[in-house]
């Protein structure tokens, strides 16, 4: 989706063009430059709405299934799976984690898996539950860095458009002056055309940068959600498997 073609009927057309056709070399290469960045602004906002959409929906609907099980470990041993939710990564890993330590430790996957563990199972120390959380918490920092994977070029865009818009505005100004002095006259009508052709590339940064802010702080508050979504079913996860005496 194309910014500039979005707003172009709020505004007339054909002074839109006919500023553009006035433009300079520079100018218009800057124009051009920044229709190429409302394209990668818009293709990153797309995407990222959707993906923290379905990270959001299907978390939601990973913490209802997960709440309604009576073992923590119970969506481990039916297979469930949770495609694109940050919530099930950080399950998954904590119970890969877990799977290791008790191999190594020569106790039957079946027995603490199944969630049956009884009194001469032998538990998790303290250690053990410490890797286990270490585990979480580094795949919320892997998850929280995927989610956040491209943001960063909106507030590229935000900060850079306004001014690239800018310095092909004062590049066409300082053309249309020194045309003025090579021609010896300095009327409204001969410097008129110079000036509105030089400022369609500051309407052009900011037609990028405005959609661009309004998303990134969309996403950053949406993700920051996320996050605390995330951070809540570390502790929720960790709490669930000492009380299931998983732990010594």
């Amino acid at each position: 989706m194309n910014t500039m073609l979005f707003f172009l009927p709020m505004f007339p057309q054909a002074d839109l063009v006919d500023a553009f056709l006035r433009a300079n070399t520079a100018g218009k290469a800057l124009v051009v430059l920044l229709l190429i960045g409302s394209v990668v602004a818009w293709s990153i906002m797309v995407t990222k709405f959707r993906e923290y959409r379905r990270a959001y929906r299907e978390s939601k609907r990973f913490l209802a299934v997960y709440q309604n099980e009576p073992h923590p470990l119970a969506l481990i041993m039916k297979r469930q799976s949770f495609p694109g939710c940050p919530l099930y990564m950080m399950y998954r890993a904590a119970c890969r984690t877990l799977h290791g330590l008790i191999e190594v430790r020569g106790i039957n996957p079946a027995e603490w898996f199944g969630g049956q563990p009884t009194e001469s199972t032998p538990k998790l120390d303290d250690t053990d539950m410490k890797i286990v959380r270490n585990i979480i918490d580094q795949t919320v920092d892997e998850q929280v860095i995927q989610i956040e994977k491209n943001v960063v070029v909106l507030a590229t865009a935000v900060t850079a458009a306004p001014f690239i818009g800018l310095m092909g505005t004062v590049w066409g100004v300082m053309d249309a002056f020194g045309g003025l002095a090579i021609q010896g006259m300095a009327t409204i009508s001969s410097v008129a055309p110079g000036i509105s052709g030089s400022l369609i590339t500051t309407l052009a940064g900011l037609i990028v940068a405005l959609p661009s802010l309004i998303a990134y702080n969309m996403l950053t508050s949406r993700i920051r959600i996320l996050s605390t979504m995330m951070e809540h079913f570390a502790e929720e996860l960790m709490a669930d498997l000492e009380r299931h005496s998983l732990r010594k």
